[in-house]
């Protein structure tokens, strides 16, 4: 009986969040996935500040989206991720922001994990988060703002009740 092995093990995908788009804001971990990195899968979002952090030795893949112009739609880009991950490859997602923040990483590691491709999750700064304090405004503040409302960027037909409710929202608690 001959046993065969795959010529590769599966890889690994790991979601990066690339905060604000300052490299310096980039987490000691975030940047160290991102120098180890055989694959970058990178978005609209992504400063070029950070993309010059990019390896030469990784191969770069855009795959860019904003509001009306998509280079590759969220199932391509998942497809992406798994393909390159069952081909063996170290696979860094990055992502502008914090990807479980408005950014599709919940999805993208969710058809890992059904895959069984192993993920690991990098937070970054989110935007609110990264330009408020650069304001030296705070998010919150003891008897000013004790409550952070998150709100998509983009409006759609499921998310335009979200003004209906906006008033609700910014009275004093």
């Amino acid at each position: 009986m001959k046993i065969r092995f795959s010529k590769k093990s599966p890889g690994r995908v790991t979601l990066v969040g690339a905060g604000p788009g300052d490299p310096d804001l980039l987490t000691v971990k975030a940047l160290r996935a991102i120098e180890q990195a055989e694959c970058i899968v990178f978005d609209n979002l992504v400063s070029q500040e950070i993309r010059a952090l990019f390896p030469e030795k990784a191969r770069c893949l855009f795959v860019g989206k904003s509001k009306g112009a998509h280079s590759s739609t969220q199932d391509e880009i998942n497809q992406l991720l798994l393909d390159l991950a069952l081909s063996g490859t170290n696979v860094c997602r990055v992502k502008g922001g914090d990807s479980f923040v408005f950014g599709r990483g919940g999805e993208e590691m969710l058809l890992m994990a059904q895959k069984n491709i192993s993920v690991d999750v990098i937070p970054g700064i989110t935007a609110a988060s990264g330009c408020t304090s650069y304001a030296n405004l705070p998010l919150t503040h003891r008897g000013v703002a004790q409550a952070v409302p998150s709100l998509p960027p983009t409006a759609t037909k499921r998310s335009q009740s979200i003004g209906k409710h906006w008033q609700n929202s910014t009275r004093r608690w």
